[in-house]
């Protein structure tokens, strides 16, 4: 389970290990190129859930397009509503597609496994409410989408119950803005949490 951070490459080299990993976004771009360098993790956000803007999405893909080992770009998205981000996918996700980059759909609230357009991604990412991210709707698109091969990443993870509660869905990445706003108190917390969390589904399992 990757901790994806929305740390700038300078920030995350300073407490890299292996685990982390680099969540870019239209706000923070930072030298993508010293990370792809460095054979870290990577993936791109679209700031829809605080400050979505298209010039700075769109500039962000032309800061990334082509390069290699991204684990998804997040197609943008409307918090709470899958209706409306099922359409903003249809168009975003052919302009992702022609920045050769893979495409993320985010699954909101009201989403089922019927209504996610799975021949068109290449990654499905868990977000709305955390009513809905916490409950049985997400959990059945989490296991079909882990069923169909499909890299799986959930966002807003800032406490160690959901970590472990990712981890047995069997989420790929995961992300934090806890740790990442606050990365020089909380980033040691959040790997410790990271540990704590896959070593007690082990020892559970076994």
């Amino acid at each position: 389970m990757i901790l994806l951070l929305a740390l700038t490459h300078d920030q995350l080299a300073q407490v890299y290990t292996p685990g982390l990993g680099r969540l870019l976004g239209p706000r923070l771009r930072g030298n993508p190129q010293a990370t792809v360098k460095a054979g870290w993790p990577w993936a791109a956000d679209n700031d829809a859930y605080s400050a979505w803007n298209e010039d700075r999405y769109l500039r962000m893909l032309g800061a990334i397009a082509g390069l290699p080992g991204c684990l998804f770009v997040t197609s943008p998205d409307v918090v709470g509503d899958h209706h409306a981000t099922l359409e903003r996918f249809h168009r975003w996700q052919p302009i992702i597609r022609a920045h050769n980059l893979p495409v993320a759909f985010v699954a909101q609230d009201g989403v089922s496994t019927n209504t996610v357009p799975w021949p068109d991604l290449d990654a499905v990412f868990i977000g709305g409410t955390t009513e809905f991210k916490l409950g049985p709707a997400a959990a059945q698109v989490a296991r079909e989408t882990k069923r169909r091969g499909v890299w799986l990443h959930v966002g807003r993870v800032n406490s160690l119950r959901r970590m472990r509660y990712c981890h047995q869905l069997g989420v790929d990445s995961i992300d934090g803005t806890n740790f990442a706003r606050w990365n020089d108190s909380k980033l040691d917390m959040g790997k410790r949490w990271r540990h704590a969390a896959i070593t007690q589904l082990h020892l559970e399992l076994e």
